[in-house]
């Protein structure tokens, strides 16, 4: 049901986005004002984060396996990466135009067109929020914020177009600063999905209330810490617990064997279990 509203979201948020795209691009074409295409450049990376995002979740959701124990996670984070070049060349093309273009009086009726995009991106981001409340999906969340960014600095625009009726150089500084967003925006995905690749320790309160439940049943081991590194929508659970000097190793495997069953049997997303023992 998740993945399902998921998609449907992330698909209606890349049509809007290409519309979105096309009139900032076709407007500020027809209206001389390069500001506008460069938003609208920057809406493309809106839009190329929505297909990779899109075709990134479906991989990297498929259930883990014996090659893959903790699924196909990583792949949703590869994906991500080269969107973040892909948009980070967009950014610097963005930046050679705003050098290489005489620049030109914009036309004031293109603000119409601003307004336009403005409203259509605002009613995307209000769907999308929505739609990762009802669900609690953190990647529609994000997205419905990222849209918002979009909505800000279509807003500028209309800043730089009464601006530039007045002073030439405007309308080139709010294209190089278009440019400039788009390459912090592609750093920024760039380097978040290196650190998820290399695996990123995390907190879960659920998660860790259901083992220390889990643990209440055994007597003599004592949960020393439990660590889990997020993959893609699964996790490496390393436990580290304390247990009486004296047991032997069947003894050990027996219980290990026992308690990554009653972990799985919970279905919290746990796809690997290692445990690290110390001997009191």
């Amino acid at each position: 049901m998740k993945a399902k509203v998921e998609e449907k979201a992330i698909i209606f948020s890349a049509i809007i986005n290409i519309i979105v795209a096309l009139i900032k691009i076709i407007a500020g074409n027809v209206f001389s004002f390069m500001s506008f295409i460069a938003d609208g450049f920057y809406t493309v990376s809106d839009f190329i984060t929505d297909l990779l995002a899109l075709l990134g979740a479906k991989i990297g959701k498929k259930r883990p396996n014996k090659r893959h124990p903790l699924g196909y996670g990583n792949f949703e984070y590869i994906m991500q990466m080269l969107m973040g070049f892909l948009i980070l060349i967009v950014g610097f093309i963005v930046i050679f135009m705003s050098f290489n273009i005489s620049y030109q009086k914009p036309n004031l009726i293109v603000i119409i067109f601003i307004l336009m995009a403005i409203c259509l991106k605002i009613f995307s981001s209000s769907v999308l929020l929505r739609a990762g409340k009802k669900i609690n999906s953190s990647l529609l969340i994000t997205s419905s914020k990222e849209s918002y960014l979009d909505v800000f600095s279509s807003s500028m625009l209309i800043l730089v177009i009464l601006l530039s009726q007045f002073i030439s150089f405007v309308d080139m500084i709010g294209s190089l600063i278009m440019g400039l967003l788009i390459i912090i925006q592609a750093i920024k995905i760039i380097f978040q999905n290196i650190m998820l690749l290399i695996g990123v320790s995390i907190r879960d309160k659920r998660i860790e209330g259901e083992i220390e439940k889990i643990f209440s049943k055994y007597r003599n081991i004592d949960i020393n810490k439990i660590t889990l590194v997020k993959n893609g929508p699964y996790y490496h659970l390393i436990l580290g617990i304390i247990i009486n000097k004296k047991w032997n190793i069947k003894r050990l495997i027996n219980i290990e064997s026992m308690i990554k069953k009653e972990i799985r049997k919970r279905k919290m997303g746990i796809g690997i279990i290692d445990f690290d023992i110390e001997a009191k």
